[in-house]
């Protein structure tokens, strides 16, 4: 049966928990028995593919092309063909060091983009780094907080959600605990 579906006390059941949230250590054993919560994510590409993904556009390939072609038909004077050579190794490897800079921004913003999460835990409150929050914990959301994990309302009080990054709704969707998705 979907979680969605799942009364409040049968979802608490099923992940051996409880309002009063989990345990420190039976958060720290969860932890370890089914890793962080986050994303997988692939290594970032290296400086040779990111160049190599510079000859993959069809202007290149007319360039290119061209460069065959002169060369072809002026097997003597290789010039023309040299210097479209040298124009298609030059846009490479600029376009080439302008993606991977590019890239190591991207990595270094996410890394400074931690996403904290609001857990009860044992009954108290701790603010924690959101890939600490494990299947079980209580999470507490409050006005201006990410979620954290793909979580079940149990209680809300006035909860809209800004879902436009996946549906592309401008408005936030409100948010009931009573919600099955059944209907």
């Amino acid at each position: 049966m979907p979680w969605h579906t799942l009364s409040t006390a049968e979802v608490f059941d099923r992940v051996e928990s409880d309002r009063d949230g989990l345990s420190r250590d039976a958060a720290r054993g969860r932890l370890e028995r089914y890793g962080a919560n986050r994303l997988p994510h692939a290594p970032p590409p290296s400086m040779s593919r990111i160049f190599g993904r510079q000859f993959t556009s069809p202007l290149i390939f007319i360039l290119a092309i061209a460069a065959g072609v002169s060369l072809a038909l002026h097997p003597d004077d290789p010039t023309d063909a040299i210097f479209i050579a040298a124009v298609l190794v030059l846009n490479a490897s600029i376009g080439g060091f302008q993606e991977w800079r590019a890239e190591r921004s991207s990595q270094a913003l996410q890394q400074l983009l931690t996403i904290r999460a609001i857990v009860l835990r044992g009954g108290e409150t701790y603010d924690i780094d959101a890939e600490g929050v494990v299947p079980g914990d209580v999470v507490w959301l409050e006005s201006g907080n990410r979620v954290p994990a793909d979580i079940r309302l149990f209680e809300a009080h006035g909860l809209e959600i800004d879902e436009s990054l996946l549906t592309g709704e401008s408005l936030p969707v409100v948010k009931d605990e009573a919600w099955s998705g059944s209907a």
